[in-house]
């Protein structure tokens, strides 16, 4: 995908209820997007259901045409360190499922949320079990077409497993810094978890603190 060569794009998460190309293309211009986010399966629910091949192809040209990078948010009850088997295998599924739609429709990068230490459990017991869970997803994108993965960290509540920016480095290091990990900053996350982005070089404070090597 050719990228327009503009330092800080700007965009916003699109509708596509009526189809990729039908709904979110045409919201896309609408907003004058230089970026987009679409859902490829429903935010809050388990189903994984199938793109239609003719509106993947017409959104993945014309996102490539225009120069337009596209990402793809996963469902929102993704919880790799959940402690409930039934909860942690639905969610590997549906990652899974977000990942290969995402490279169906040329999307640079699958969004998911880091999750937590659910059932009472160690931080560090749902790290390791997010490490199993998720290095053989991550050994899948082997394509130079395929997405990243983009960790996104939560804004603090019950027992997250990354909220503030420097817990991303011990989430990196269980995942072997894998070459297509990377990493989406929800701003309003980090300032509910913590960090005072307000304050004079508050930005700049919180990377400084959250650098992964």
């Amino acid at each position: 995908m050719t990228i327009r060569t503009l330092r800080n794009p700007v965009g916003g998460h699109v509708p596509v209820a009526g189809g990729l190309a039908a709904d979110g293309l045409c919201h896309a211009e609408k907003i004058g997007a230089e970026a987009v986010q679409v859902f490829v399966a429903n935010p809050r629910g388990w189903a994984t259901p199938s793109g239609k091949p003719a509106q993947d192809a017409e959104f993945r040209d014309a996102c490539t045409a225009r120069g337009i990078p596209a990402f793809v948010h996963a469902p929102y009850l993704i919880n790799l360190g959940s402690h409930t088997e039934a909860t942690a295998a639905k969610s590997v599924l549906s990652l899974r499922h977000s990942l290969d739609r995402g490279r169906a429709i040329g999307a640079l990068g699958v969004v998911v949320h880091t999750g937590s230490a659910t059932g009472g459990r160690e931080r560090r017991t749902a790290l390791a079990q997010t490490r199993e869970l998720l290095l053989p997803l991550l050994e899948c994108l082997n394509r130079d077409d395929d997405p990243w993965l983009l960790l996104e960290p939560t804004a603090g509540q019950g027992s997250s497993l990354c909220s503030l920016v420097e817990d991303l480095g011990p989430f990196f290091e269980v995942l072997e810094h894998h070459p297509r990990l990377g990493v989406c900053l929800d701003t309003c996350h980090a300032f509910a978890a913590g960090h005072d982005l307000a304050a004079p070089g508050g930005v700049k404070q919180m990377l400084d603190q959250g650098a992964v090597d």
